[in-house]
């Protein structure tokens, strides 16, 4: 039996825009999986750089590309997964990559479970690349926990995958969304089944001055507000609401307090914002938030 038959099928998205400076290197990451049953679909929103130069070169190991105007990234992925026909689906942004053999392993994994609704996930190794610098570290997700998930969002997205099934159960990404159309997923997802963590780590996932999460700032503090609004309880929405009220502020005591080398300053750091400590049920909740918020 040839090895296309064993593996389950697996579509993977690239959801592009201007991103010709990295879109190779995500490509190539795919291509040199070398996984026996692959699609490529590169849904580009009308990149006016050299994106459509590197996806005409790459076209006939691509199975479908286009570049034209569409909704946002959102309304690309579900574009993209509208005309995939993969057993797993899941999707790479387009200066993201996936570390080698991630595919093969995502495939043996799938292999008895395409059937039912099933999402694996795990970690990531990242890239801090500007033009000066160069670092990298670590995105760890944690295990699963489906009432956490509604309030942090710690899985790692280019570290995800999941079945069909899964997919049309739950529906597409929300497109009102231009920050946490992931996350917002996965909470809709965790509430028909549970997801399944591997130690391992999946994908690249590369930090850069036009990386879209890391600016956010106030549109992207709004949405994460929603969504805890929605899925959370009243507890996690409130703290959310107060310290974005006061973030500005926090966000300046931090950098003083870094700047300063106060020792310990992680431990002392809530008690700088007394109204806000007297609402913690726990200290690490206000390092939750303020994670998310991307401090």
């Amino acid at each position: 039996m040839s090895d296309s038959v064993l593996y389950p099928s697996i579509s993977v998205i690239v959801p592009s825009f201007n991103q010709g400076q990295y879109i190779e290197e995500t490509l190539l990451s795919i291509i040199g999986q070398q996984y026996p049953n692959l699609e490529i679909l590169v849904i580009d929103g009308g990149s006016t750089d050299n994106t459509t130069y590197i996806l005409e070169k790459y076209s006939n190991q691509i199975s479908y590309w286009h570049s034209k105007k569409d909704k946002g990234q959102a309304d690309a992925i579900n574009q993209g997964i509208k005309l995939s026909s993969g057993d797993i689906v899941c999707w790479l942004n387009s200066d993201d990559m996936y570390l080698p053999g991630t595919l093969l392993d995502i495939g043996k994994r799938f292999l008895r479970s395409t059937n039912k609704n099933h999402l694996i996930y795990g970690a990531a190794v990242t890239i801090n690349q500007s033009t000066e610098k160069l670092f990298g570290g670590a995105e760890i997700a944690a295990p699963f926990e489906a009432f956490k998930l509604t309030y942090g969002d710690f899985l790692v997205q280019p570290s995800s995958f999941w079945t069909r099934k899964l997919w049309l159960e739950i529906g597409e990404l929300n497109i009102s969304y231009n920050y946490v159309l992931d996350w917002e997923w996965f909470i809709r997802a965790s509430k028909v089944t549970e997801f399944e963590y591997i130690r391992k780590f999946y994908s690249v996932y590369r930090y850069h001055p036009l990386h879209k999460s890391s600016n956010g700032d106030e549109e992207r503090r709004e949405e994460i507000i929603d969504v805890v609004s929605k899925y959370s309880s009243k507890y996690w929405y409130t703290l959310y609401l107060e310290i974005n009220k006061c973030y500005k502020l926090i966000k300046k005591k931090h950098e003083l307090m870094i700047n300063l080398k106060i020792p310990k300053m992680y431990s002392v750091f809530p008690y700088l914002s007394p109204k806000i400590m007297y609402m913690l049920k726990q200290k690490q909740d206000f390092y939750t938030v303020l994670n998310m918020y991307g401090l």
